[in-house]
């Protein structure tokens, strides 16, 4: 059995592959399917129908998991296995219809086993032994950094068939890490949990409900704000350089804020730094509506550290207060699912939001999401506060 000591790198080491394969298939799906002759609505559709179907699948895979009893590390692994396939067969000459039908499926895989991926450092924790969670999230946040930089170059050099190959290589490697991870049998566990279907945890706990509003309002907007980035920073004088330079400084704030919240948690205060970091994020929204110029839209980006790389971490410190063990690996689908939904709308409306009134006015209608989704989650992480859950016997 994994040591402490063993057992959170590992974990880190499962987040860092899964977020370096996510940059390489979400970040440069533009690039590889423009190579392949597809249009920007074509591309549009692509990705929408991928976030669809992730969320409807998403709570269907985490049912699956908790019901079969399947040791997660292994589901997660053979889902992955058509993955790799298809992932080199991209390379092959093959018709659009048939790509982006291959292009769908892996990312439509690769985005609903999230939440998985979240729950999976549960199955490390056994004999009391627990995973340092904020750290291997954050480790995450390091690789999808790491492997956009190291891509971007890449791509200087090669042609963007490179990307489905570099990926395909990268799930071949997590698949024999998850097979290889000595776990606890934590499935069986979560096999075994009554009244766990998802509209009875809404029913026993109604102020989920708030909190899974409150996380789409505000991906609405998050998602709103990264897709159209590059748009917003040419309507304050800035070009698509800029974008690269906002992306890195959003993604070097999130492991050391991830590790400081571990910390936080430790001490029993975790939720309550999750509620100031929500107020945090409408005020990092707020402020990038605001920005009059791209240097100020870059020190905006800077307050992802106090605001959006708190919330993984702390969703789960939420789920762990408010939830058994037993339902924890549905919880954590439910919000991811809330996600998103939230990504699709801001996806698929986005567009034609900014067509029909123009950047600025869009960004400033947009606001209204995370207003909503400040409250509504205060009102669920107080309640979760006064009323944690007693654990079930």
């Amino acid at each position: 059995m994994n040591t402490l000591r063993r057992a959170t790198p590992y974990y880190a080491l499962i987040q860092g592959l899964y977020w370096a394969i996510y940059c390489l298939m979400a970040g440069f799906a533009s690039v590889f399917l423009l190579d392949r002759g597809f249009t920007n609505g074509q591309i549009g559709l692509i990705l929408g129908l991928s976030y669809l179907l992730s969320a409807f699948l998403q709570p269907v895979i985490g049912s699956f998991f908790s019901r079969t009893g399947v040791r997660l590390n292994l589901g997660i692994a053979w889902l992955y296995v058509p993955v790799a396939l298809l992932s080199l067969c991209i390379l092959l000459p093959v018709g659009k219809i048939l790509l982006a039908v291959m292009i769908v499926i892996i990312f439509t895989i690769q985005s609903m086993l999230q939440p998985s991926i979240n729950a999976l450092h549960q199955s490390f924790e056994t004999d009391g032994q627990l995973v340092n969670f904020g750290l291997a999230r954050g480790i995450g946040s390091a690789a999808y950094a790491l492997s956009s930089f190291l891509m971007g170059r890449l791509l200087m050099r090669f042609s963007p068939s490179i990307l489905p190959a570099s990926y395909g290589i990268c799930v071949i490697v997590l698949i024999a890490v998850l097979f290889l991870a000595r776990t606890g049998d934590v499935a069986v566990r979560l096999g075994k949990a009554e009244g766990s279907s998802y509209t009875e945890i809404l029913r026993r706990h109604p102020t989920m409900g708030l909190f899974l509003l409150g996380v789409l309002c505000m991906f609405l907007t998050y998602s709103f704000i990264e897709t159209f980035l590059v748009q917003i920073l040419i309507s304050i004088g800035g070009n698509s350089g800029d974008l690269g330079t906002a992306i890195t400084l959003s993604a070097m704030t999130e492991l050391p804020a991830m590790i400081l919240f571990s910390r936080f948690s430790r001490k029993g205060r975790g939720i309550r730094l999750f509620m100031v970091s929500i107020w945090c994020w409408l005020a990092r929204d707020l402020l990038t509506l605001l920005a009059p110029n791209p240097a100020a839209l870059f020190a905006v980006q800077l307050l992802n550290f106090v605001s959006v790389a708190v919330y993984v971490p702390g969703m789960m410190d939420y789920m762990r207060h408010v939830l058994p063990e037993t339902l924890l690996l549905r919880g954590v689908t439910m919000a991811g699912t809330a996600a998103t939904l939230g990504s699709l709308l801001a996806t698929s409306l986005g567009g034609m939001l900014i067509d029909a009134i123009g950047v600025r006015s869009a960004l400033a209608a947009v606001q209204l999401f995370p207003a909503c989704g400040t409250v509504l989650l205060t009102i669920a992480l107080l309640h979760a506060i006064r009323h944690p859950h007693r654990q079930e016997r």
